[in-house]
């Protein structure tokens, strides 16, 4: 496994869950991780951990729906550090309902968060990469791009268009030394995804999916640390090594 040390890599959606995870493990590995999302004492106490350990870690507080910030996060990396060699754009939200009782602000932040935000990192981090021909974006998307789920379309869509969009950036600047690649997620422990799921309508939603087999019910979760392993992977393969797409999910999922 190619070596991660002193490697600037900066991370979205890092206070909990598959970002911290994966904030952690790349630093015990030896790079120095950026850290970007909106609850501070979180990455502040994530931060405390990292360094109390030998790790490198700055944070910058970030709301992905405010593009000023994302681009503020992803410079920060390179005016600490004076460099930047990966962006993984984990941060994502998303919403319970069906179509038909939607509500537009829930759509809107969605869009914004999982698809504009993760545009805006991406071109971000692009105008630090190209001058150096080198660097690597990796978009953590959701293996119910490819399914229908009933209740969670929405948020479906926005790791659909991540997923193509990614496609289409490794088409644009793959041959100018920055690799693009995405790892998709299936019903992951230990996140705070699913916090703003509406508790009146999970139940029917969870039924829903069973029944059509889009979840077991028997099949054990997959864990952060679990993500994090795939992630670190994915960013240790020597250039020009791209592996481009990966699917993390439990043995029965």
């Amino acid at each position: 496994m190619h070596e991660l040390n002193e490697q600037t890599i900066v991370i979205t959606g890092a206070s909990s869950g598959i970002g911290a995870a994966t904030a952690r493990l790349l630093a015990e590995r030896g790079a120095r991780v950026v850290l970007g999302a909106r609850r501070e004492g979180k990455l502040k106490e994530l931060c405390s951990t990292i360094r109390a350990a030998g790790g490198a870690a700055e944070l910058v507080v970030t709301d992905m729906q405010q593009p000023d910030q994302v681009e503020r996060l992803v410079d920060t990396a390179v005016d600490r550090f004076g460099r930047l060699d990966a962006v993984v754009n984990n941060a994502a939200m998303g919403t319970i309902r069906l179509i038909a009782e939607g509500r537009v602000d829930e759509w809107r932040a969605t869009l914004e968060t999982n698809v504009i935000g993760t545009l805006v990192a991406c071109r971000a981090a692009l105008r630090h990469m190209l001058p150096h021909g080198s660097g690597t974006i990796l978009n953590v998307t959701s293996a119910s791009a490819h399914e229908a789920w009933p209740y969670l379309a929405v948020y479906a869509a926005s790791k659909a268009a991540v997923h193509t969009l990614s496609d289409g950036l490794r088409a644009e600047v793959g041959g100018r030394g920055v690799r693009v690649m995405t790892i998709e997620v299936h019903n992951v422990a230990g996140t705070d995804f699913a916090s703003t799921f509406d508790p009146t309508v999970l139940p029917a939603a969870v039924q829903r999916w069973v029944d059509l087999g889009l979840l077991s019910r028997e099949s054990p979760m997959i864990a952060a640390d679990d993500v994090a392993r795939a992630i670190a992977f994915q960013l240790s393969q020597p250039d020009p090594v791209s592996v481009h797409h990966v699917s993390v999910r439990s043995r029965a999922n």
